[in-house]
C-alpha cells in the first residue's frame, strides 16, 4: 500500500484499519437504530467509504506486485510484455495519484458512494496517456471490486468497535436479544403449551406406583398414581410489519423512523426467541419466528439470509395491504410442516388502517361487524371497510380452529389521542371477540419489543395448566 496512502489516514482517523472484539460492548435501541441507518444509507457511514478507498489500495498493491513478478520470471512475446509493462504504467499511476487524492476526498466529506469514488478516479485517468481499451479493462477491474462494508460505531461510553456487513445483522441481534433480555423480568419462559388432557403414560404410572406401595409390581393403582401424558407444543410467531408510505415518518424525539423503528423490534424478537432456543437443549426448536412485510411482495422472512436482506433493502412505501400479508401468514402457518405441531401467534403492527383488498376473496365477517358499518360508520371509505371485514373474517376463522391455539395481537402505532379518532373505534369493533388492539406512542418506540414479546410469552402462560 503506498505510503501516501497511510499518511492521509492517519490526519484524520486512528487506525483505520483496526478491528474492536469488546465482547461488553454497550448497547441500546437507540444505538441499533444509528447503526441500521448507516448501513441503509451509504451516505451516513464515512468510515466505509475510507476502507472502501483503501480495499482498492490494497487490491491495486497485490496487481502491481503480480505484474512486476510476472515480466521477471515469465517467457513473454515482445507484444505481451508491451501490453503487460502499460497496464503496469496504469495501475502504479492509479495507486500514486488517483488513490491518495480519492481518500482525501473521502476524509474531506465530499465523496459520499462508492460510485462518486469510481467516477473520481476515472476523471483522473483522462490525464493518463493510455488507450481506450485500456481504460475499460481498469473501469471493469474496479467494478469487480467488492464493495467495502465496515462500520464504525461508538457507545455512549466512548467505546469503539468495527462491523463488517456479514457481520452486522448477528451483531445487530445478539445486541438487541440482551438488550431485551434485560429488559424482560427474571422468570422462565415457558416454551410449550401444555394441554390439560391427554392419554394414561403407562410406564411413568406404573413407576409412580411401585414408588407409592413399595411392591414390584405393585398390588394395586391408585388414582394419585396415574399419570396423563399432555400434550406439548411449541410456539410459531409471526411478525406482520407494515412497511406502507407512512412508515417513513421520523418518530419525535428520535433520530430514527417508524420503519427502522419497526425493523429493529422485529430483528430483536427473532433473536430473543432464538436466544431462548438455544437455552434449551433439545433438538426441537421450542420457537420460532417470521416476519411477513406487509406489502405487494407477500413473503415470509424467516432464515438469517432473508431478515438480513430485509433489514438493509425493506423501504417504506406504498399503501397497506394488510389482509393479504395475514392471510400468507395463516396459509403458510397451516401448510408448512413445521408448523404443523405448533401454536401460532400472529402479531400486526402498523400505525393505520388496511386500504388494499384480497382479489376474489368471500369473507364470512361477524354480523355485529356488519351493522355496525351499516348504522354507525356509513361514510366510511368503502375500500377501507370492506378490508376491515376481510381481517375479521380471516382472524375469526383462524380462533375458531380447535386443531391448535391462535392467538393475535395488534398493536397501533400511535398517541394515546388516537383513541379519540375513528382509527381506534373501527379497529377495536374489527377485533371484537379475536383481541385488543395496544397502542404504541412512536416515541416510545423502544419499548415495542418488550410489549410484544410479554404478549409472546403469555402465549404460553395463559393456556397452560
Amino acid at each position: 500500500m503506498p505510503h501516501r496512502i497511510h499518511t492521509i489516514s492517519r490526519e484524520r482517523f486512528t487506525d483505520p484499519l483496526a478491528i474492536w472484539r469488546d465482547p461488553d460492548f454497550v448497547f441500546d435501541f437507540a444505538d441499533a437504530a444509528s447503526v441500521l441507518q448507516k448501513w441503509r444509507d451509504p451516505r451516513k457511514g464515512q468510515s466505509s467509504r475510507e476502507a472502501l478507498v483503501l480495499g482498492m489500495s490494497l487490491e491495486n498493491a497485490v496487481a502491481v506486485k503480480n505484474i512486476r513478478r510476472r515480466l521477471l520470471v515469465t517467457p513473454l512475446t515482445p507484444l505481451e510484455e508491451e501490453d503487460l509493462v502499460r497496464e503496469l504504467e496504469i495501475l502504479e499511476y492509479i495507486g500514486n495519484n488517483a488513490l491518495p487524492d480519492a481518500l482525501l476526498q473521502v476524509n474531506m466529506g465530499e465523496l459520499q458512494t462508492k460510485e462518486e469514488i469510481e467516477d473520481f478516479i476515472q476523471k483522473h485517468l483522462k490525464g493518463f496517456e493510455g488507450t481506450a481499451e485500456y481504460k475499460k479493462h481498469l473501469t471493469e477491474s474496479l467494478r469487480t471490486l467488492e464493495e467495502l462494508t465496515d462500520i464504525e460505531i461508538t457507545d455512549r461510553f466512548g467505546h469503539k468497535l468495527r462491523i463488517k456487513r456479514e457481520e452486522v445483522m448477528e451483531f445487530l441481534g445478539n445486541q438487541l436479544g440482551n438488550w431485551l433480555a434485560r429488559q424482560m423480568p427474571a422468570k422462565p419462559v415457558t416454551d410449550t403449551i401444555v394441554r390439560p388432557r391427554g392419554k394414561v403414560h403407562k410406564k411413568k404410572t406404573f413407576e409412580h406406583s411401585i414408588l407409592t406401595s413399595q411392591t414390584i409390581p405393585p398390588k394395586s393403582i391408585d388414582v394419585d398414581d396415574i399419570v396423563v401424558m399432555k400434550k406439548d407444543r411449541n410456539a410459531q410467531i409471526y411478525m406482520i410489519t407494515d412497511i406502507s408510505q407512512s412508515m417513513r415518518n421520523v418518530v419525535q424525539g428520535t433520530h430514527f423512523s417508524r420503519l427502522e423503528g419497526a425493523l429493529l423490534t422485529s430483528l430483536a424478537i427473532f433473536y430473543y426467541f432464538k436466544k431462548q432456543g438455544r437455552s434449551r437443549r433439545t433438538n426441537q426448536k421450542a420457537f420460532k419466528t417470521a416476519v411477513v412485510p406487509i406489502s405487494k411482495s407477500r413473503r415470509i422472512v424467516s432464515s438469517d439470509n432473508e431478515l438480513e436482506r430485509f433489514l438493509l433493502t425493506a423501504i417504506a412505501k406504498g399503501r397497506t395491504p394488510m389482509s393479504a400479508s395475514v392471510r400468507a401468514a395463516i396459509e403458510h402457518a397451516k401448510v408448512k410442516k413445521n408448523t404443523q405441531n405448533r401454536d401460532i401467534h400472529l402479531i400486526i403492527v402498523t400505525d393505520g388502517r388496511p386500504n388494499e383488498l384480497i382479489p376474489g376473496y368471500n369473507p364470512t365477517p361477524s354480523r355485529s361487524l356488519i351493522k355496525y358499518f351499516e348504522e354507525e360508520r356509513e361514510g366510511i371509505d368503502p375500500v377501507t371497510r370492506n378490508c376491515y371485514i376481510e381481517i375479521n373474517s380471516l382472524l375469526r376463522d383462524v380462533v375458531r380452529d380447535q386443531s391448535r391455539t391462535w392467538k393475535v395481537s395488534y398493536f397501533l402505532i400511535g398517541s394515546e389521542r388516537m383513541k379519540l379518532t375513528d382509527i381506534w373505534q373501527d379497529t377495536r369493533r374489527t377485533l371484537r371477540g379475536i383481541t385488543y388492539p395496544v397502542i404504541i406512542d412512536p416515541s416510545r418506540m423502544d419499548v415495542l419489543a418488550k410489549t410484544i414479546v410479554t404478549e409472546s410469552l403469555r402465549l404460553g402462560q395463559s393456556t397452560s395448566s
